[in-house]
């Protein structure tokens, strides 16, 4: 690391008690991870700050590159506090920071919508967990963990899309070994607002891996309650049960991997192959329509190939469909096909292509809305690997169709030009 006796740090309360938990164990001792993007970008000919049609975890259906007009930062500090006799407990943490607007020299920590031009973002404590590996003296290489944690996350990286996603705080024990196979038990808890109050929202999760020739599949399965106080039941709140089902198959091909994937929510999560999978609420909302959608399907294709000696492509495929829990409502639907060819110029410069096209339709629509992208990046990255990060990338894109031209109020930026310089690393 570099000399930073001169760097002085801002940290919420929050970040500054992880932190000094973390540096009260020798520094070499404490393990430093995170993520982190930021860049400046414009549109050429309408002007002003580009103009993006993902957001993160909602995800970017038409490709993430060159999508992102936000900040966003991930810092997680963690050790391993005891090692004996085969046994071993750690801490984990990480606090997170988000903003939207990337105009500014000075961005505060929390966001005020009458703050001006100096507000910032929202800091939020994403992971607080302990973990014990081999504590179960009955389930050799299982383990046991408890707290606030990303659980078992699957995600489509150039689409920023996590379509397993059972994150929160909980409990658990994972990789029993059951047969050929690693079975995994949590339970997980996520409080939802339901007007003025909170709705505790339980989930059991069920997961087991298991080999198939020379692929792997997962089997996850997320039951999902309500768990209504007497006040809540009184006053009529949904308490509907529902559930969640993923298949995911994954296999080595052309020196890379394809995952193929299949979910299906249904009752109260009936949404959940449709949104983010798995995540947040469960139905509990105090109206008509809690739920909105009866049952939700998925079928998804995604990896990362090699192509040839310099060449690698991402690429992923998906259709998803509703069903409205009203009758009188169409269901909603999405196609979703990007792919991001990548040539390497050497170990450090390549150049990346991403074509992105997306067509969806929601719940409450009469009728459908299209978005096209192709971007081009120039980037500077440590390692000539598609993974390969910290990258710089210099980038040109322009966005066609019904979203392009509805943006910016209506302004529409339809085959505009948008120009933009960006930092992405992980570690």
């Amino acid at each position: 690391m570099q000399n930073n006796k001169r760097a002085i740090f801002r940290l919420t309360p929050i970040a500054a008690a992880i932190a000094s938990a973390a540096l009260a164990t020798p520094a070499a001792a404490v393990d430093f991870t995170g993520y982190a993007r930021a860049g400046a970008s414009t549109n050429i000919q309408s002007g002003g700050e580009q103009t993006c049609f993902g957001s993160g975890a909602a995800g970017h259906y038409v490709g993430r590159l060159a999508d992102e007009c936000d900040t966003y930062a991930e810092i997680g500090l963690g050790d391993e506090l005891y090692n004996e006799d085969g046994k071993t407990f750690r801490f984990d943490s990480m606090v997170s920071y988000g903003a939207n607007n990337q105009g500014n020299d000075f961005q505060s920590y929390s966001y005020n919508e009458n703050g001006g031009g100096y507000d910032g973002g929202d800091t939020s404590l994403r992971q607080l967990y302990v973990s014990g590996n081999n504590v179960i003296e009955s389930l050799p290489g299982a383990t046991l963990w408890a707290g606030k944690r990303y659980y078992q996350r699957h995600d489509v990286h150039h689409l920023d899309f996590y379509y397993l996603n059972d994150s929160g705080y909980g409990g658990g024990v994972e990789n029993i070994q059951a047969g050929p196979g690693k079975l995994s038990l949590a339970f997980i808890n996520h409080d939802n607002p339901d007007g003025d109050e909170f709705v505790q929202n339980n989930k059991l999760d069920v997961r087991y891996a298991f080999p198939v020739g020379s692929s792997s599949l997962t089997l996850a399965a997320i039951y999902g309650m309500a768990d209504l106080t007497d006040q809540q039941e009184d006053a009529g709140f949904n308490d509907e049960n529902g559930y969640f089902l993923t298949a995911e198959l994954s296999t080595g091909i052309m020196g890379g991997f394809n995952k193929f994937v299949l979910q299906y929510g249904a009752d109260s999560m009936g949404f959940a192959a449709f949104e983010a999978g798995g995540g947040g609420r469960v139905d509990n909302e105090n109206d008509s329509n809690a739920g909105y959608m009866d049952s939700s399907w998925r079928i998804l294709d995604h990896g990362v190939i090699n192509l040839a000696a310099n060449w690698e492509m991402g690429y992923s495929a998906l259709y998803q469909q509703g069903s409205a829990s009203n009758s009188s409502q169409d269901d909603a639907e999405r196609t979703s096909v990007v792919v991001r060819p990548t040539y390497k110029w050497s170990p450090v410069l390549s150049t990346a292509v991403e074509i992105g096209y997306d067509d969806v339709q929601f719940i409450g629509q009469d009728d459908s809305s299209n978005l096209q992208k192709v971007a081009i990046a120039q980037q500077w990255s440590a390692g000539g690997n598609y993974w390969a990060r910290p990258v710089i990338r210099a980038y040109a894109a322009t966005f066609f169709g019904d979203r392009a031209e509805a943006a910016r109020e209506g302004d529409g930026v339809d085959g505009d030009i948008q120009l933009g310089v960006q930092m992405e690393a992980w570690w």
